[in-house]
């Protein structure tokens, strides 16, 4: 029974089709204990198989997010963060969109509790940090891009991105990421492409055309 100090809660759960992924199971029980050690009263939203890429294949969650604008409910909880976002810009935009519709967000595995005093400052500093790593990322590949023109290596057209970059592109894209929804991602954390420009969709598709050429010509080569 909810009494009027209770915080209502959905609790959302996310099932991609990666083999990688956490079971529905063990996410459920995740906020299940969680809302028995802080007396939540617990609503569990299920999208089965659902893309992160936006909102519009997540019908579920889409409907969680505007009950919770509607006061139907006080916190939107996850057991890991990306069951929400693998994206950090997008998990900003929410934490902002939480705290101006005043309502909580709850991440267990980052120890993200917006209701509270600390969960609150927790979630300031893991944003902080966030940003401090996209601005490293973008610094340590300009200064490796400024360290090979000043030994003459080509700037141009035949430059190659480094082995983290392809490895995240391929990652994003077997989790079912769009070719747009992953430029994105990489402009927002300021990772410029191998003639130091924007991504677009037509380069996220050469990148991984050209990972697969590779990866055929090793094979055959062994």
């Amino acid at each position: 029974m909810r009494t009027p100090e209770t915080l209502a809660v959905v609790g959302y759960i996310r099932v991609s089709t990666s083999k990688q992924d956490v079971s529905p199971e063990v996410q459920q029980a995740a906020l299940e204990a969680e809302a028995v050690r802080h007396g939540w009263a617990l609503t569990i939203y299920r999208e089965n198989a659902a893309s992160a890429t936006s909102l519009k294949n997540r019908p579920i969650l889409a409907d969680a997010l505007a009950q919770l604008k509607a006061g139907r409910f006080d916190a939107l909880a996850v057991s890991k963060l990306d069951r929400l976002s693998r994206s950090v810009a997008d998990f900003a935009a929410m934490l902002e969109t939480a705290n101006r519709q005043r309502w909580a967000l709850i991440c267990l595995d980052l120890g993200i509790d917006t209701s509270t005093i600390t969960g609150a400052a927790m979630a300031q500093v893991t944003c902080t940090f966030a940003e401090m790593e996209r601005k490293k990322i973008a610094e340590r590949t300009s200064a490796a891009m400024r360290v090979k023109a000043a030994a003459g290596q080509h700037m141009g057209r035949r430059s190659v991105l480094d082995v983290a970059t392809v490895q995240r592109i391929s990652g994003d894209r077997a989790d079912g990421l769009s070719l747009a929804r992953i430029a994105a991602g990489l402009n927002a954390d300021g990772i410029p492409t191998a003639t130091g420009k924007t991504w677009y969709a037509s380069t996220i598709r050469q990148v991984l055309t050209s990972a697969k050429a590779r990866d055929f010509a090793t094979l055959c080569n062994k």
